[in-house]
């Protein structure tokens, strides 16, 4: 593989994961099951749309430096994909068991995919333009993402303790930020290999 088509290959994926992201933020909110099914079901073919490629480079017995990026790229990519359908599973769970998550959860969690989004955008264009401080904007973006789900987190404890929020709710809230910051986490580990 050349370099030239590395990079398109990359951009292409993650410019069309913004969309899918703006929509996955739409049915969350919407509390829109079938919005978040087809979004959950384009984000993870959009990532798994490079496996028959990478499949076909780890069948060659002569990889360039290119072929060797592009493999030691997907364990980042399978991981995001990964942790956003369990993020779907749980927000599924919580539309078909009508868990209802407080207001300032939801909010929350808003929060949180925004900053995540513009993860995503800067990952994007750092694939383009290999700017440093796009790397910076990415890690700053999980720093910032792991200490609003830290402090979320300890919020959201005051808010089961007191039963604002039931322990159903609690377990899925919880999990769901957690998926969130192994996005952000992933997303660094990512650009760190570009």
């Amino acid at each position: 593989m050349e370099e030239k088509e590395l990079t398109q290959r990359l951009y292409e994926m993650f410019q069309a994961t913004i969309p899918a992201l703006e929509n996955i933020e739409k049915g969350f909110m919407t509390q829109d099951q079938t919005m978040l099914q087809r979004r959950e079901t384009q984000f993870v073919e959009i990532l798994a749309s490079n496996l028959s490629f990478a499949e076909k480079i780890i069948m060659e017995k002569q990889k360039n430096e290119v072929d060797r990026r592009f493999l030691n790229l997907l364990v980042p990519l399978q991981k995001i994909a990964l942790a956003m359908r369990s993020l779907m599973a749980k927000k599924k769970m919580i539309l078909l068991r009508d868990v209802i998550l407080s207001l300032k959860a939801t909010t929350e969690v808003m929060d949180l995919l925004t900053v995540m989004k513009t993860q995503f955008r800067d990952t994007r264009d750092l694939i383009l333009t290999k700017n440093p401080t796009l790397k910076e904007n990415i890690k700053s973006g999980m720093e910032k993402i792991t200490e609003m789900a830290d402090k979320y987190a300890l919020m959201h404890e005051e808010r089961l303790i007191t039963g604002v929020c039931m322990p159903m709710a609690s377990y899925l809230y919880l999990d769901i930020i957690g998926c969130i910051k192994r996005i952000a986490q992933e997303l660094v580990s990512f650009s760190e290999r570009i």
